[in-house]
């Protein structure tokens, strides 16, 4: 029915992701479901076959520029329409398990575009860890979480919702960089 608000609401995840942070400022969104999605097309083509009634993907970033992935899959099959945008501050941490000290990290698990962004920080405070490449910032921090890594680069989110100690915040090169979304 038109001029419903949105109850069903998919993004893309996984758990404590970027995207998971900004659909927390919509507020129609906070009294409805929130499913994670695998990827940028698997949360459109849910709002397409009436599986969730919005989806929130990455648009675009101001370090990294356009999501390539999502103006591909919003081309592609049945239309869909951007109802609204979410403009969401680019703030990374260092999270790792409870009692990690920053001496002790050898490992950090981040995705490629967090790295890159966090490069300059990485190079002056932790020059010695291998940073790994992971699909993304929440499975960075289920990793720091479950031991695999010493620690992750990560949304706060992510740092909140699997328990991690932020071992340091605001960790960005760029601390004025942003990320567009669009709710479809």
């Amino acid at each position: 029915m038109p001029g419903t608000p949105p109850t069903r609401f998919v993004y893309l995840g996984p758990e404590g992701t970027f995207a998971e942070q900004a659909l927390h400022h919509v507020p129609a969104a906070e009294r409805g479901s929130r499913t994670p999605a695998r990827s940028v097309g698997e949360a459109l083509e849910c709002v397409r076959a009436g599986e969730a009634d919005a989806a929130l993907v990455p648009l675009e970033n101001s370090i990294g520029g356009a999501v390539g992935v999502t103006l591909d899959e919003l081309a592609e099959g049945e239309p869909l329409v951007i109802t609204r945008e979410v403009i969401l501050p680019v703030e990374f941490v260092l999270g790792a398990r409870p009692g990690t000290s920053l001496p002790a990290v050898r490992t950090v698990a981040a995705h490629p575009q967090a790295s890159t962004q966090c490069r300059g920080w990485l190079r002056a405070h932790l020059p010695d860890a291998v940073v790994v490449d992971v699909l993304s910032n929440g499975a960075a921090a289920a990793g720091a979480a479950a031991g695999e890594y010493d620690a992750a680069i990560c949304a706060p989110i992510g740092a909140t919702r699997h328990r991690l100690a932020v071992l340091a915040d605001k960790i960005a090169d760029h601390p004025d960089a942003v990320t567009r979304f669009a709710l479809v």
